[in-house]
């Protein structure tokens, strides 16, 4: 078989499509471990730090944590509508959606107050007052919001694929 056939046959075969499904429930899964490890480890140990150590850990984690969200975040959205193109399995969009919301979510939620914690983290003051602290506190909250979002992609997604087994996705003879 030409080599161009083989790569046609894999693009177009069961074997990508398989791929592209554990891809998109794996990356939609890191986005909820991440979330969980955020609301459960870290953002309450930085609540018991002192006010520096607590700027300055944040300020150092804030950007690793953001691009493991946004690459599963992208991973997940695009994996899950290339499946759906593939195979009209709703669910699979569904999840890419709800993936896709935690875009809007983190901009109106994280935004503004990540633009307040970074402020703090440069400007050098020590969190006399524990507004950092309560910042962190509300911070932790909207994870909270972000978290669920991802669990519902997951879940959504993953019920379409075990669904999609018992051939409810098929198309129904008239």
């Amino acid at each position: 078989m030409p080599l161009s056939q083989q790569v046609c046959t894999f693009f177009n075969g069961d074997n990508l499509l398989l791929i592209s499904k554990c891809i998109t429930i794996a990356s939609m899964g890191i986005g909820a471990g991440a979330g969980v490890a955020m609301n459960g480890t870290i953002m309450p140990t930085l609540t018991k730090l002192s006010g520096a150590s607590a700027v300055s850990f944040w300020s150092q984690m804030a950007h690793p944590a953001k691009m493991t969200q946004l690459s599963s975040l992208i991973t997940a959205f695009l994996g899950g509508v290339g499946v759906y193109y593939k195979t009209k399995n709703k669910y699979f969009l569904y999840g890419s959606l709800l993936m896709l919301s935690i875009i809007p979510y983190t901009v109106v939620m994280f935004l503004p107050i990540n633009r307040e914690l970074f402020a703090f983290a440069k400007s050098g003051l020590a969190d006399v007052d524990g507004s950092f602290a309560r910042k962190i506190v509300t911070w932790n909250r909207n994870q909270y919001g972000r978290t669920a979002l991802n669990f519902a992609a997951l879940f959504t997604t993953l019920y379409g694929a075990l669904k999609e087994g018992e051939g409810d996705n098929k198309e129904k003879p008239e």
